[in-house]
């Protein structure tokens, strides 16, 4: 052993076989002195260690050559001021800790901590930990914990194989990590009970659980940091917390990249979210979320949703892609978004709805589904955006509250670019004068008459339509010829017919038209004004004169284009008096009276339009010219998918081409066909494709991400099984059936899915071996009470048809009455019709669906209306979308009876039974667990009592009743807690029976 010089820092060996070393690091410790270094030789060293005096432990050799090991009491524990421990690994096995800082100050340098106990590391009050180059692994627990005010910073560490959590701030624990890496654990930081924290140039990965958690009134700092790969959500904030990220990146969640919830506040800077498969960011209860200079990439549902009170605000941020909405603000939620970007949202770029405000300030909106909507009895406004290039309406008032709409620039929508009540459009310049009729906008120098023929002549097929356009040209250039010749013009109508099947460039053409004619001088301004027919028609006499009047003054100076034209026509579908017609006379009168300032083109299907040309005598000779919209060829289909790709960057193989041909040669043209924008969904849907077969190749470059091959190609539609995907996914069907099998409870209903399941296999197996299909009806009641587990299964049985190939998506719509019923005649065909649309590609979950059949008041039974609109959609689009109706089993027998279409069509019932005592002790049991919490054997017992003995009504409420009692539970243990000075991880953790609150009984 070495010697001892006073006055002189001593160096103390340990090794198990070389003469004069200690044999033991404890005997070491125990002989040496404060400042000393105690150098351990490579071994292994069976011993418990208490480092009680201001030394170094030195481990010699290579990483893992010096080894400490213990089970049970802590491996390492540290009651010194400063202790410095470097080269060491220390395994543990059982008991709660393997390192346990006590008191004072330990560095960890280069070790490695190699636990299967609770908590691989422990620091506590007063106490302060630094760990630099360790790894710490504990896959039968949680990594480092710092509570009650102790504090930490581990620095180039590395955190991988956890059983729960990797780094817990709990009661004023304050952990710092610098260039850490936190992978293959449940989740990567906690933060709750007032914790703080703070990550910097971090990377988490490989989380099966929640990423990030922040709750119970806690602060986290996240900064430069990757979240990716995880199966659940990458931040969670909740309960009056106060997380920041910033400069950081979260990718390939789950769920929700980052959710707000229970009064929380979270701010976002410069932070990517990139393939959330829910949202990319989510508030709600009351909380709030700040997000400037973010980008939003890809979500697989609405990218950003603000409900149930939530605060939004978005400043320079830019939303991409994804499956549902860019921003989404519901129920009584806020948001304000300001000079953001949202391009390319399958559904409205921003949407309000409910009783939500949003109010828009610059950026932009273009490539949408829809651009900006407020629907239901939402409010807010919009100024100085920029909306363009949506398929459908740029920006739509739908709401009967007031929503401002100033300065902005509405232009290329294919809907209406500026729809609000009324069908009103606002001046969008606020100098502009007080007559009412749009003057050309001051571009410098009017268009060129060549270059507009040019744009007509890119327009892909259309030559029909190009040269009926070119013809008129030509006409009213003559007309000027010969009016400078003194010869008298030719009779000459510039009012059109355009007749066709949707999707044709009706709407385009007529936008071209209109700009065509101002350069040739014909118009002032030459704008397009779309209306339809609840644009014109009103509902009482008289209003319908005073509607259609105040859309053709706002034509005034360009055109007016009333689609579905034939409308106007067909009578009134309620049996009243026909509004219809009165428009279409006050629309004669306004033409005649404005000829020379107004051109009139009304638009629909060819047999349609004819019936329309005879309502009115004056109609014929007024439409003197029409222009037939002919069906695109399929190559003329294949050449928009490639314009399509080669403005979002894609290319299309030679053999792709070929096969995109086929598709479109083979489609059917049946009423569902679109042209045009079959062509779009048709390239989005291969986009989907290429997208999941890239998904698990982290390789692919540059070429393999613009390159589409013949497998990204999806079969065709049309099948009695169904319009999915086409490919079966035997895994993933095999692991929802796992998962629909590991629910609690509901024995009839895994059965009757599963019969389900193997029924719409064999169809398809028959289908592929050229047998008859036998018709299968893929519609379901879910009878039964509240909280059963209805719309979990739902989801599942989506997701099962889409791994099956049945369904496009697989995505549950969930509605309820509110959703589909409207407030007057036609508004609910409308509301039904918009809910289904949205599920397209999925399942349409209707909850307490009972409610349509029963009349909600003595007026007009708007709910049959409902019921019947559904009835005809379910048949139109039978392979498109799956229907599940749910409610009590009682009153859904009444539902059923409420048309005679519906038993037909819902030939399949599955029935969900009450929660039996045992097993909502199984939920309590699993949620506790999810949480964090375990129930102790006792507290199981009390709790079979409390679910036995309880009296159970009409409205209990099964698993969220199980859910309840647990949070009364949970609250009943925090205060049983609160008085403890230093609990230990039990006490932290463990329910007991008094913990359980006591069953309400009735007498």
């Amino acid at each position: 052993m070495t010697s001892r010089m006073t006055g002189v820092r001593s160096v103390l060996g340990v090794s198990p076989t070389e003469p004069d070393c200690f044999r033991t690091v404890g005997d070491a410790i125990s002989s040496a002195r404060d400042g000393d270094v105690i150098a351990v030789r490579p071994g292994v060293y069976p011993e418990s260690i208490v480092l009680d005096r201001n030394v170094t432990l030195s481990g010699s050799g290579s990483p893992g050559d010096v080894r400490i090991e213990a089970a049970g009491e802590p491996v390492l524990r540290v009651t010194t001021e400063h202790a410095e421990v470097s080269g060491i690994e220390f395994a543990h096995s059982g008991g709660a800790v393997a390192v346990d800082l006590q008191s004072g100050e330990l560095h960890l340098d280069e070790c490695v901590v190699a636990a299967n106990s609770e908590v691989a590391v422990v620091a506590r009050r007063g106490v302060q930990l630094r760990v630099d180059a360790t790894t710490v692994r504990n896959p039968g627990g949680a990594g480092v914990l710092v509570f009650d005010g102790g504090s930490a910073q581990l620095t180039g560490c590395t955190l991988t194989s956890l059983g729960t959590t990797a780094v817990v701030a709990r009661s004023g624990g304050a952990p710092v990590l610098v260039d850490c890496a936190v992978t293959d654990a449940k989740g990567a930081v906690l933060a709750a009970d007032r914790g703080r924290g703070e990550l910097r140039g971090c990377r988490i990965s490989d989380i099966t659980g929640t990423a990030i958690v922040v709750e119970e009134r806690s602060e986290l700092t996240v900064s430069g940091t990757e979240v990716s790969v995880v199966d659940g959500v990458g931040m969670l904030s909740a309960s009056g917390s106060r997380p920041v990220l910033r400069d950081c990146r979260i990718s390939d969640t789950t769920a929700q990249a980052v959710v707000v919830v229970q009064e929380s506040a979270a701010e976002l800077e410069r932070v990517t979210v990139d393939g959330a498969r829910g949202h990319a960011v989510q508030v709600l209860e009351g909380s709030s979320a700040d997000l400037s200079e973010c980008v939003l990439t890809s979500a697989g549902h609405d990218a950003v949703v603000a409900g149930a009170d939530g605060a939004l605000r978005l400043a320079g941020c830019e939303i991409t892609g994804g499956s549902g909405n860019g921003v989404l603000v519901e129920s009584r939620a806020s948001a304000t978004v300001r000079d953001t970007r949202v391009v390319g949202a399958a559904e409205a770029g921003l949407l309000a709805q409910d009783q939500a405000r949003l109010a828009v300030d610059g950026g932009e909106v273009r490539e949408c589904r829809t651009g900006v909507v407020w629907r239901g009895q939402a409010e807010g406004s919009i100024t100085g955006c920029a909306v363009r290039d949506n398929l459908g309406d740029g920006i739509a008032v739908q709401s009967e509250q007031p929503v401002e709409v100033t300065g902005c620039t509405a232009e290329r929508n294919l809907g209406t670019d500026i729809r609000l009540p009324g069908g009103e459009i606002p001046a969008l310049n606020e100098s502009a004068e007080d007559d009412p009729r749009p003057e050309p906008a001051d571009t410098g120098d009017t268009e060129e008459l060549d270059d507009l023929l040019a744009e007509l002549a890119e327009l892909v097929g259309l030559d029909g339509v190009k040269r009926e356009v070119e013809t008129l040209v030509r006409l009213h250039q003559m007309s000027e010829r010969r009016a400078a010749a003194g010869l008298p013009s030719p009779p000459l109508s510039r009012h059109l017919v355009f007749t066709g099947a949707p999707g044709t460039g009706k709407t385009t053409v007529a936008r071209l038209y209109g700009r065509i004619l101002t350069a040739l001088g014909v118009l002032r301004s030459g704008q397009l004004v779309e209306v339809a027919r609840p644009d014109l028609v009103a509902s009482v006499v008289g209003g319908t004169a005073i509607k259609t009047t105040e859309m053709f003054n706002k034509a005034i100076g360009g055109v007016l284009f009333i689609d579905e034209a034939y409308t106007l026509s067909a009578g009134s579908s309620g049996g009243g008096p026909d509004f219809g017609q009165e428009a279409i006379d006050t629309l004669v009168k306004l033409m005649e009276d404005h000829r020379d300032e107004v051109v009139v083109i009304v638009a629909g299907y060819t047999n349609d339009m004819r019936s329309f040309l005879a309502a009115n005598p004056g109609l014929s000779s007024r439409f003197s010219r029409t222009i037939e919209f002919a069906d695109y060829s399929s190559a003329e289909l294949v050449t928009i998918v490639e314009g399509l790709c080669r403005s979002h960057d894609y290319r299309l193989e030679f053999e792709t081409r070929s096969a995109l041909h086929a598709y479109f040669t083979n489609l059917p043209r049946d009423a569902a066909f679109g042209n045009g924008r079959t062509a779009r969904k048709v390239f989005e849907e291969m986009l989907g494709r290429q997208a999941y077969r890239l998904a698990d190749d982290p390789t692919a470059g540059h070429v393999a991400l613009t390159r589409l091959l013949p497998d990204d190609l999806g079969p065709l539609p049309g099948s009695s099984v169904g319009a999915g995907a086409g490919r079966v996914d035997e895994e993933r069907i095999e692991q929802l059936l796992g998962t629909l099998q590991g629910l609690v409870g509901l024995d009839e209903v895994k059965s009757e899915v599963s019969a389900m399941v193997d029924l719409l296999t064999s169809a398809r197996r028959r289908q592929a071996a050229g047998l008859p299909v036998p018709s299968v009806s893929r519609h379901l009641i879910f009878a039964g009470p509240p909280g059963t587990g209805k719309t979990t299964v739902a989801r599942l049985y989506g997701s099962l048809l889409a791994a099956l190939g049945v369904l496009a998506q697989g995505q549950v719509t969930e509605v309820a009455r509110a959703d589909l019923v409207g407030e007057y005649v036609g508004h609910t065909a409308r509301r039904t019709t918009e809910a289904f649309d949205r599920a397209r590609g999925g399942v349409l979950f209707i909850d307490e669906a009972y409610t349509l059949s029963s009349s909600q008041g003595s007026g007009h039974d708007f709910g049959r209306e409902a019921i019947d609109t559904l009835v005809k959609l379910m048949e139109d689009h039978r392979d498109e979308v799956v229907v599940i109706a749910a409610g009590y089993e009682r009153e859904m027998q009444g539902f059923l009876a409420a048309n005679p279409g519906l038993s037909s069509r819902f030939s399949h019932r599955v029935r969900f039974a009450d929660y039996t005592p045992d097993e909502l002790v199984t939920i309590v049991n699993q949620h506790a667990t999810d949480t964090g919490y375990e129930c102790t054997g006792p507290a199981v017992a009390a709790l079979r009592t409390h679910f036995a003995t309880m009296t159970r009504g009409d409205s209990f409420g099964n698993g969220r009743y199980a859910r309840q009692v647990l949070d009364e539970a949970i609250a009943n243990h925090a205060r049983r807690t609160r008085a403890l000075t230093n609990p230990t991880m039990d006490d932290l953790c463990l329910l007991h029976p008094e913990d359980v609150p006591t069953p309400v009984v009735s007498a």
